[in-house]
């Protein structure tokens, strides 16, 4: 019977990760359409809400999930009910969702003004209704993972995406002849409709439990309060470095490049094309570099928990070398293919505009390789109870890159943000190295693995290079490309057998006792 719930449990949750994945490519593919329906100042505009929307969702709601979903696992093991528990985690939601949104509205035009678009500040309006439904979703979230059904997580999370991408490119393309600012308020107004469906699929989900639920007048101890809010607050903080890095942003950039001597409008069309649509092709295959690899992350916590270190040495370096392996190609496509990329996938950009995101694309493309290992190394150092280090390491890159900034935006122009990122993203990585070193001792199989993966870039990228410079026409190029690099690479991975197979095996075997599970 064990076995049969463990079984359960993986395959719930490799549907919950599949279900991620896709909802993260929908995610990234909406921008796409969305962009070309915007237009760079449009796109621009549009980005300049979500760094702070992120924010004030990670203040109120980013702990939610993971603190209602220990409670719910640790008395289903126990073969209890915790309704005072669950109650109180629901008060606690609903409220900080409701603060979240009223912040959210009372502080629109302030943050609005530091963004230098005063004007915009109706955006925060729109999308504020949205915290309060996120956070309260982040409860029933929570539930869900913590009973170990991730249907509804699963089905929330795509319903959302699918939501979002058929109302808001409906919105943006309708309203686009009123003019950009016009049109991302339709696009807002999109988010905030598929959070709503999101929360209406979860309650749905919710209400079969048939829960014993405690009537909003019942007492509860206050102790329950004070140790799911203790409970909450670390994890938080952590959860804090990355969003404050892109509410910085939002607003710093296009001051910086306008001290630098740049009009309002052009370097807000700037921070569009840097921040929405470059940021979504490099994206796109960060999300799948590390969805990929984090799959071996449960063995990870299992390996420490059962002291087998070696096991935990081979399973990280696999995951590291697999996020290696899809971002290292990646990177050297976007570097060759910039200009054809960045023209099929934005036609309606002007010829300035191109030009633009392409030189921004090939600065930008080394950070699919950065940002990948920065992610999975945060995910290892917490997987080896180090979370508090990985925090720390991305809080001081997120101080490097904006003293980089602030140095370098007004002086070069918007290619200092990508080289700022990567700077930032290069100190977090190795700091995050350096500390893995540590607790798991050095990785050989890793070193030869990255080697023979770099080397199979480089000579990938040789033979792309030779296709982008003799075959006509961009689709053609990219397709060719595409065919060319993806064979070579893959066919120097198995040739110099990148991958060592007792690694492989070790990582994805089951250790001792684990059969009886």
């Amino acid at each position: 019977m064990r076995a049969k719930r463990t079984n359960s449990l993986w395959h719930s949750t490799a549907g919950l990760a599949l279900a991620g994945i896709v909802s993260k490519v929908l995610g990234a593919l909406y921008r796409v359409p969305l962009t070309n329906a915007l237009g760079a100042e449009g796109i621009g505009l549009y980005q300049t809400f979500f760094p702070v929307y992120a924010l004030f969702l990670t203040i109120v709601g980013a702990a939610v999930p993971t603190v209602v979903g220990r409670y719910v696992a640790y008395a289903d093991a126990l073969g209890a009910d915790i309704p005072h528990t669950r109650a109180a985690a629901k008060r606690i939601s609903f409220i900080l969702g409701i603060t979240g949104a009223i912040a959210a509205t009372t502080l629109a035009l302030p943050v609005a003004a530091l963004q230098a678009r005063p004007q915009i500040w109706k955006g925060y309006l729109i999308i504020a209704p949205a915290v309060f439904a996120v956070t309260l979703a982040a409860y029933f979230k929570g539930y869900f993972i913590g009973k170990g059904r991730m249907t509804a997580n699963a089905l929330s999370q795509t319903a959302e995406q699918a939501v979002k991408l058929a109302v808001g490119l409906t919105l943006a393309f309708v309203l686009a002849d009123y003019g950009a600012e016009i049109a991302v308020y339709g696009a807002l107004a999109a988010v905030t409709v598929s959070e709503f469906a999101g929360l209406a699929l979860m309650c749905a989900e919710y209400r079969k439990e048939k829960l014993d639920e405690i009537n909003f007048r019942t007492r509860v101890d206050k102790r329950i309060y004070y140790d799911i809010v203790k409970a909450a607050l670390p994890i938080t903080a952590a959860a804090l470095v990355l969003p404050v890095s892109g509410f910085l942003d939002s607003f710093l950039i296009v001051r910086l490049l306008t001290a630098g001597g740049s009009a309002l409008d052009a370097a807000t069309a700037q921070y569009g094309l840097y921040s929405g649509a470059v940021g979504t092709v490099v994206n796109l295959p960060v999300v799948i570099a590390v969805s990929l690899a984090v799959a071996v992350i449960p063995k990870v916590s299992s390996g420490v928990a059962k002291g087998e270190f070696v096991r935990v040495n081979e399973a990280t370096g696999l995951t590291l070398g697999a996020g290696l392996a899809v971002s290292v190609p990646c990177f050297f496509a976007l570097l060759v293919f910039a200009g054809d990329v960045v023209s099929v996938l934005y036609p309606g950009f002007s010829g300035e505009e191109l030009a633009g995101a392409s030189a921004i694309l090939r600065y930008q493309a080394v950070n699919v390789v950065a940002a990948s290992m920065v992610q999975l190394l945060s995910g290892i150092l917490q997987a080896l109870g180090s979370g508090k280090s990985a925090a720390a390491y991305l809080a001081l890159s997120v101080a490097f890159k904006t003293v980089l900034q602030v140095v370098l935006l007004p002086r070069i122009g918007i290619v200092a943000a990508p080289l700022a990122q990567f700077s930032a993203y290069a100190l977090a990585a190795a700091l995050s190295l350096v500390r893995y070193t540590e607790l798991v001792g050095k990785n050989s199989q890793l070193v030869k693995t990255s080697s023979k993966i770099v080397l199979g870039g480089v000579i990938m990228s040789v033979c792309i290079q030779a296709v982008a410079l003799t075959v006509n026409g961009r689709y053609a190029r990219i397709a060719v490309g595409a065919v060319v690099g993806a064979v070579v690479y893959f066919l120097l991975l198995w040739s110099t057998k990148a991958f060592g197979e007792r690694g492989i095996r070790a990582a994805f075997s089951r250790g001792k006792g684990e059969n009886n599970d």
